[in-house]
């Protein structure tokens, strides 16, 4: 019997998020922030890092636009949950909305979606058809989490990097909500 960790989309989502977390340093509202790279920092350096400024927020419109509409969702999410940043992706890798990600666009959004399909596969196999969320320790303090939601039996992604104390199933339970109804409107 094939393991979960067998899987390409598993191997797959780890190359992936080994490929993000393995850049020194990310450009983040023109701030440098540094990535560990050790297994294990060390507690002062783990309690010395401090929080990236917030960027500033998205022009206020009134989002004519489902991208604007989608953004302003993401960067209201990210401000009441305390989430670093998020990103909306559909079932082929495409990025809907990004709000703060620490990468480039479209990787977060395939990095997304691979572990989308990491989570389906896992359903399948532990039979947890309805499985929907998936976590993953990015180091001692932060994670990513992922949330897959469906409209009209078509697969979407929303993932968002947060700190590891945050409790972030409200905040994106009622995110997500809003984001189909943007989504359904088009």
């Amino acid at each position: 019997m094939q393991t979960l960790k067998d899987s390409s989309e598993i191997q797959e989502a780890v190359k992936l998020f080994d490929e993000l977390v393995a850049q020194s340093a990310v450009s983040v509202s023109g701030a440098v922030r540094r990535v560990p790279t050790s297994p294990r920092p060390t507690p002062a350096r783990r309690r010395s890092a401090a929080p990236l400024p917030a960027p500033e927020p998205p022009p206020p419109s009134e989002g004519h636009y489902r991208g604007d509409r989608l953004e302003n969702t993401l960067y209201a999410m990210c401000k009441r949950g305390g989430f670093q940043g998020a990103v909306i992706a559909d079932s082929d890798g495409l990025p809907l909305a990004v709000y703060n990600s620490p990468v480039a666009d479209d990787a977060i959004a395939a990095f997304t979606t691979v572990l989308g399909d990491a989570l389906e596969k896992a359903g399948h196999l532990l039979e947890q058809s309805d499985a929907n969320n998936i976590s993953l320790d990015i180091n001692y303090t932060d994670k990513a989490v992922l949330r897959r939601f469906a409209i009209n039996d078509l697969p979407y992604f929303m993932m968002m990097i947060c700190p590891q104390d945050v409790d972030e199933r409200a905040e994106v339970e009622l995110s997500i909500d809003q984001i189909i109804s943007i989504l359904k409107t088009t």
